[in-house]
């Protein structure tokens, strides 16, 4: 893995117990009140509204001496049994950094990711801190579950396949930045619509993510196995929707179809398309076994 390094076009701005890291050309462009409202991203306030919950509950915060510009404030906690316990307190420090570098990298790839504009860390005790991260919002954007969901879109056949193929290559390319993404599930791929009907696709929430010098085939299937495992989730989750309002949103086809996109834009490619079905085949087999033996199928 890559060495973490603060980008140089970054300020470290403290506060007492407060880190501010945030991108100089916005360091400039911000008045005071809105440099101190970021300084204060742990406490409370009236300016923050809840915008959409994943894990943890994203927030929008609304830059007034930016024109109003609206921006994603997300918190860092922990997942399972560590976030009953420890929620939102840390004591690695290069965790948001780690994945501010992946961000950086991914947008200079040419991958289309949130841009993050600033890091806020508090200080609790010593080494223990919370941490809230900032980044522009993707306006006009929804993720794929909610676009998925919307029976007028899923109608719309042509334009489900472009978006599929699109995300392929969105895929792709962040596998040959380099990137593996900790959590690629649906809710963190979202989709914008552009001007003249097209569509762009963005990945999201790169916490935890790995960049590598390069993504082996094992560790690439890995990473689409577990955005189909979300797939196949949300139809288990709603059998009583899908097949009833409208049918099922993602067919065998559609995933053959995103598969075949991947290898397409692979002219290296060190395994042809029937490998990929193949582990694609045997790891799907093994997860519905495991669904069916711990009741999840139910």
């Amino acid at each position: 893995m890559k060495k973490v390094e603060l980008p140089a076009y970054f300020s470290t701005l403290t506060r007492g117990k407060a880190t501010l890291y945030i991108k100089k050309e916005y360091e400039h462009r911000l008045s005071a009140e809105d440099i101190d409202m970021l300084f204060n991203l742990h406490k409370d306030t009236d300016k923050l509204k809840v915008s959409y919950h994943g894990r943890t509950p994203c927030k929008i915060l609304i830059m007034e001496s930016l024109n109003n510009e609206s921006f994603v404030v997300r918190e860092y906690w922990h997942g399972g049994l560590f976030g009953k316990i420890l929620r939102d307190i840390f004591w690695d420090s290069l965790r948001p950094l780690r994945e501010l570098s992946i961000c950086e990298a991914a947008g200079k790839s040419g991958i289309k990711t949130s841009e993050v504009i600033a890091i806020a860390k508090n200080r609790i005790l010593g080494p223990v801190y919370k941490c809230r991260l900032v980044s522009k919002e993707i306006t006009g954007a929804i993720d794929l579950m909610e676009l998925l969901f919307n029976p007028e879109e899923n109608k719309l056949v042509e334009r489900k396949r472009q978006i599929i193929n699109k995300t392929a290559r969105a895929v792709k390319e962040m596998h040959d930045a380099g990137i593996y993404h900790a959590d690629l599930h649906l809710k963190n791929i979202l989709v914008q619509s552009a001007a003249g009907g097209k569509d762009n696709v963005y990945i999201i929430d790169l916490d935890k993510s790995r960049q590598y010098e390069k993504i082996n085939f094992h560790q690439r299937v890995k990473n689409i196995m577990r955005l189909d495992r979300s797939v196949e989730k949300m139809i288990r989750n709603n059998k009583d929707v899908f097949g009833q309002r409208f049918p099922f949103p993602i067919s065998k086809t559609d995933k053959f179809r995103f598969l075949a996109e991947y290898i397409k834009t692979d002219n290296k490619s060190e395994r042809p398309l029937r490998y990929y079905l193949q582990s694609y085949k045997t790891s799907h087999n093994l997860h519905r076994f495991w669904w069916s033996v711990g009741g999840f199928g139910k």
